[in-house]
């Protein structure tokens, strides 16, 4: 275990509307890998709800919490193809700049057989507030601020050939984000 992190306070509420989200698209005891997996405390939530066997990359360790994990280095997921029912990017591609975001996808749906995406359409606020609160969660952590909107990842994934469904979040009048969820397969 590491220090005290902030995202166990932060977190678990958001943790809930991915579950809310990803139930209803999951296997029961499928494998996953969380690509991003920060602390791990989305991975081990899914793990405890979902009874997934899942797996942790970051291209740094700041776990938390015990599940597998491995580094990642570079451009390419070290896992051979389709390894995985699922590959998960739960609010972590807006950490990855624009251009990169096709090349990650496209290298998780070779190892993955769907790929689902959690992410938020952020406004100037909304900005600033993932700047301030990823400097409390992880002080090193890369935020180039590459949102996308539902219609420019719904580009994207045309781009790269695939399928795709879509579900926005109702926006609690509280929480400062509105959320949105992919699941994207490959064209066969």
């Amino acid at each position: 275990m590491k220090k005290f992190n902030i995202s166990v306070i932060t977190t678990p509420y958001r943790a809930k509307l991915i579950i809310s989200i990803y139930k209803s698209w999951f296997k029961r005891n499928g494998k996953a890998l969380d690509v991003g997996c920060g602390t791990g405390i989305v991975a081990n939530i899914l793990k405890k709800e979902l009874g997934l066997k899942i797996t942790g990359c970051d291209v740094k360790n700041y776990l938390i919490h015990n599940i597998p994990f491995v580094k990642v280095k570079g451009d390419k997921l070290p896992f051979p193809k389709h390894s995985f029912d699922v590959v998960l990017f739960n609010d972590v591609l807006h950490h990855i700049d624009k251009p990169k975001q096709e090349q990650v996808i496209s290298e998780a749906l070779r190892v993955g057989k769907n790929v689902f995406i959690f992410e938020y359409e952020a406004g100037t606020g909304g900005k600033i507030l993932d700047i301030v609160l990823n400097k409390f969660h992880y002080d090193d952590l890369n935020t180039p601020l590459a949102f996308r909107s539902a219609n420019e990842w719904k580009q994207l994934f045309k781009k790269l050939s695939a399928n795709y469904d879509y579900i926005k979040l109702k926006k609690p009048f509280w929480y400062p984000f509105t959320h949105i969820a992919f699941r994207v397969s490959k064209n066969k």
